[in-house]
C-alpha cells in the first residue's frame, strides 16, 4: 500500500478516472483535475450499438460504470472546469496550482491523462465535410444516435451509405503517419448497426486495409464482410451529384479492380482519426515531458513512464487507443505510479 501519498491526475476521461480509482484503491489520495464541466471525456460521445440486446463491445458503457464508481470514492477530490497553470519541482514531488484557485498544492507524483482530439475532417478538403449535408463524421453519427435516438439515421439509408476510412490517419503528408486504431472498429460496428436498422441498406467501405486487432474485431469483420462491400482505395474527390444535389458523387480509383469510376451515395461517413490535444506541447512543458514525432507524449518501453521522474501517462495522450485499451493502459499507469511511490517516497 502507498498510504499517505498524493497524486495529481490531469484529465478526467475514462483513462484519468480509471487511474484515480485504481490509485485510491491503493490508499493514495488523488486530486483529479478536468478542464470540462464534467468527467467522462471523449468516451461520453460513444453510443451504445447493441443489437437485439447483444453488446457489440464498443466500450461505450464502460465510462458510465467508471463515473458511478469514482463518485463514491472518498480518496478522490474532483476539480472540474480547471487546468494546471503552474508546476515546480520541490522535495521530490510537485508543487502546482490550477486556474480554479490560487491555493498551491503538493503531489508526490503526476499522471497525465489528457486524452485526444478528433482529426479535423476539414483537412480532407476534397471530401466536402462542413459543406455537404450528406457528409458526416463517425463522431457525428455516434452523437446523433446518443442525442436523437436509435432511429436517428433511418431516413438517410435508402440511397446507400459509404464509409471512408483513414481520414486524417496514415497520412505522412499531414504529419499523421500512424494508425488511429479505432476507426476500422467503429466503422464496422456502425455499419452492422445500420444494417440491423435497415437490412436491405447498401453499404460500401472504402479502405486502405482493415485493422483487425482488439476485442472481437475479427468476429465483427467475419460477420460483415459478406454483407458489406469493401473497396480497396479511397475516393479522390466527393462532390454533389450533377443530376441530384442531395447525393454525394465519388470519383473512385479502385486499386484492386484496376478501374476509375463514379458512384453516388445518400450518406457518407468519414472515419476521422485521433490526434494529440492542441495543448499537448504546453502540458508536456509544464511537467518536463517530451513528445514523439507525431506529438503524443513520449514514454519508455513500458509505455507509461516518461523521462520526467514521477510523471506518468495514461490513455490516448500517449497513443491512439480504444476505450477498453485505454482502461487497461490506465491500470498499467496506476501500477507504475504506485510502484514509484513505494520506492521513491517510502
Amino acid at each position: 500500500m502507498a498510504s499517505g501519498h498524493t497524486v495529481l491526475v490531469l484529465g478526467g476521461g475514462i483513462s484519468g478516472v480509471t487511474v484515480a480509482q485504481s490509485l485510491a484503491q491503493r490508499d493514495v489520495t488523488v486530486h483529479l483535475v478536468e478542464r470540462a464541466s464534467r468527467l467522462g471525456g471523449n468516451a461520453l460521445r460513444v453510443c451504445c450499438k447493441a443489437i437485439e440486446g447483444e453488446c457489440q463491445l464498443c466500450g461505450g458503457c464502460l465510462v458510465g460504470d467508471a463515473l458511478q464508481e469514482i463518485a463514491d470514492t472518498p480518496k478522490v477530490e474532483i476539480e472540474t472546469n480547471a487546468t494546471v497553470t503552474r508546476v515546480e519541482r520541490r522535495d521530490g514531488g510537485f508543487v502546482y496550482a490550477t486556474d480554479g484557485g490560487e491555493q498551491r498544492r503538493y503531489a508526490d507524483a503526476v499522471v497525465v491523462a489528457t486524452g485526444f482530439q478528433d482529426v479535423d475532417a476539414r483537412t480532407k478538403g476534397p471530401y466536402g465535410w462542413g459543406h455537404y449535408d450528406m457528409v458526416v463524421t463517425g463522431r457525428e453519427m455516434e452523437e446523433a444516435l446518443l442525442t436523437q435516438g436509435r432511429d436517428a439515421w433511418d431516413g438517410w439509408l435508402d440511397r446507400g451509405v459509404a464509409f471512408i476510412q483513414c481520414v486524417g490517419s496514415r497520412d505522412e503528408h499531414a504529419g499523421r503517419g500512424y494508425c488511429s486504431q479505432v476507426c476500422c472498429r467503429y466503422a464496422m460496428r456502425l455499419a452492422r448497426y445500420l444494417r440491423w436498422r435497415q437490412p436491405d441498406v447498401a453499404i460500401t467501405v472504402f479502405k486502405m486495409d482493415m485493422q483487425r486487432a482488439g476485442r472481437d474485431t475479427l468476429t465483427v469483420w467475419q460477420e460483415v464482410r459478406d454483407s458489406i462491400r469493401f473497396v480497396s482505395g479511397l475516393p479522390a474527390v466527393i462532390r454533389r451529384a450533377a443530376d441530384d444535389p442531395t447525393l454525394a458523387e465519388f470519383l473512385i480509383d479502385d486499386t484492386t479492380g484496376g478501374e476509375t469510376r463514379r458512384e453516388t451515395f445518400g450518406l457518407v461517413v468519414l472515419a476521422n482519426g485521433i490526434a494529440p490535444q492542441p495543448d499537448a506541447r504546453a502540458v508536456a512543458g509544464l511537467f518536463g515531458m517530451t513528445r514523439d514525432s507525431y506529438g503524443f507524449m513520449a514514454t519508455g518501453d513500458d509505455e507509461v513512464s516518461t523521462l520526467a521522474p514521477g510523471v506518468f501517462v495514461a490513455g490516448c495522450c500517449q497513443a491512439p487507443r480504444s476505450i477498453a485499451a485505454s482502461v487497461f493502459h490506465a491500470e498499467q499507469a496506476a501500477e507504475a505510479c504506485a510502484s514509484f511511490l513505494r520506492g521513491a517516497h517510502a
